[in-house]
């Protein structure tokens, strides 16, 4: 698998204004794209963090481009199914397909790279999945890439498989090469990898969700901290938030499912995936905004790693990337500025920047302070669509692998008390109309 995605895809309504944002703010790189009549399509990429941006088209909505629905997988591809060049009409979001979409913009496809797609769509079928487009090729000059589409149980996200061995082109069939574009990627990338994704789903969906995965893709459950409960998961609770935050990722002992090929598994960061559900009798908080604004449960905000993220969050405010501030009483926490100094951190750096820092969860007090490889700093950005839904979060691990409490607490209710300042605006502005 999935110890690395392949891509992340996004529909929007106007493709070439994000692209935009990506490249001129976050300084991800536009290095390939396809545009026809009735595709327009492009790949910007960061280190190894890859976004595919769809634009949606007028009639798009509720329209079935691709047809193969279907309920078993043939073990042999027909060269019927061999799409050159994508020249035909049936490949409008190569690679991307749904036949679910959204009114607003929104994320719909985390992409894996896969050794096999025949037995992993094999395991999705045996386990009660839903194939979207059954098994694939598609070829260009420089190779052929096989693939297939599988619903997740969120919402309007997809999983594209995809078999790359046998391509040695620069992104996939179908795309060409950006003008300007470069075909080494530089190392010195702001923004590294993907780190995670999170979901934000009803009260109460977790458990079929995590089940879902484990049969079908072979992830599996992990603890986000030392202090969550294996059966409630995490909680985050307070005067001014109140959810479930649950996490899985690629088991690397998994007999089945996903597998990634090559060496390159055992090099790329895996990426953890969390699910966000509301805790019953809280009132309105982000995850049931995100659910109502959607209109979906889905991809609520991305992970994206950086070597140095004070360097980074710099840059990113210099770009007017408007990022989200921690509350008042975090640096001034028990403990905290004792932490900040002890891993080697400057307070006066973190608090001007906004970002957020946290031990390990169960790093030992002489693991931590004896090694200072045990920590994480974290910074989310305000949502970057036109709705308050999709947003990002740039994270360091400085040889954490799970997620401080602390920050996640701070984290989410800084979401939180963004989405309340909007609200009291937009009553505001209601009343003076």
């Amino acid at each position: 698998m999935a110890a690395d995605v392949h891509h992340i895809s996004l529909r929007v309504s106007n493709a070439r204004r994000l692209i935009k944002d990506l490249v001129d703010k976050f300084q991800f790189s536009l290095f390939t794209e396809r545009v026809e009549e009735r595709a327009k399509q492009f790949a910007v990429r960061s280190g190894s963090a890859i976004f595919v941006v769809n634009e949606r088209t007028a009639g798009e909505e509720g329209e079935v481009i691709q047809t193969g629905l279907c309920n078993n997988v043939s073990g042999v591809t027909s060269e019927s199914n061999v799409t050159r060049n994508c020249s035909s009409g049936g490949c409008h979001h190569l690679y991307d397909f749904s036949d679910i979409d959204t009114p607003v913009d929104s994320v719909c496809n985390v992409a894996f790279e896969v050794e096999d797609v025949d037995s992993t769509l094999e395991r999705v079928v045996r386990a009660g999945g839903r194939v979207l487009t059954d098994i694939k090729v598609t070829e260009d000059e420089q190779g052929s890439v096989t693939h297939a589409v599988v619903q997740s149980p969120i919402g309007n996200v997809v999983h594209t498989l995809l078999d790359k061995k046998l391509y040695k082109g620069l992104f996939l069939p179908g795309f060409e090469a950006s003008n300007g574009a470069s075909m080494i990627q530089e190392p010195t990338a702001r923004l590294s990898h993907f780190d995670h994704v999170t979901y934000a789903c009803p009260m109460g969906s977790s458990p079929p969700i995590l089940e879902w995965y484990e049969r079908c893709l072979g992830l599996k459950r992990f603890l986000v901290n030392r202090d969550e409960s294996e059966d409630q998961g995490f909680i985050v609770q307070g005067t001014d938030v109140g959810m479930r935050l649950k996490a899985f990722e690629y088991w690397k002992c998994a007999k089945e499912g996903l597998s990634m090929t090559g060496s390159s598994s055992d090099v790329k960061p895996k990426v953890k995936f969390v699910i966000a559900e509301p805790l019953p009798g809280q009132g309105p908080n982000q995850v049931e905004t995100f659910l109502e604004q959607h209109g979906s449960p889905g991809i609520q905000h991305i992970g994206l790693h950086t070597p140095d993220i004070v360097s980074s969050t710099r840059q990113l405010r210099a770009a007017h990337v408007q990022l989200l501030k921690p509350p008042d009483t975090y640096y001034s926490e028990i403990g905290k500025l004792s932490e900040i100094h002890q891993v080697g951190q400057s307070l006066t750096a973190l608090k001007d920047n906004g970002v957020l820092l946290d031990a390990e969860a169960d790093a030992t007090d002489n693991d931590h302070w004896n090694n200072n490889q045990r920590y994480l700093m974290q910074v989310f950005t305000k949502p970057i669509f036109d709705e308050d839904t999709f947003f990002l979060e740039i994270i360091q691990r400085c040889g954490a692998t799970g997620f401080g409490a602390g920050n996640i607490t701070a984290l989410w209710r800084s979401v939180q008390a963004y989405l309340d300042q909007r609200e009291q605006q937009e009553k505001s502005k209601n009343k003076s109309s």
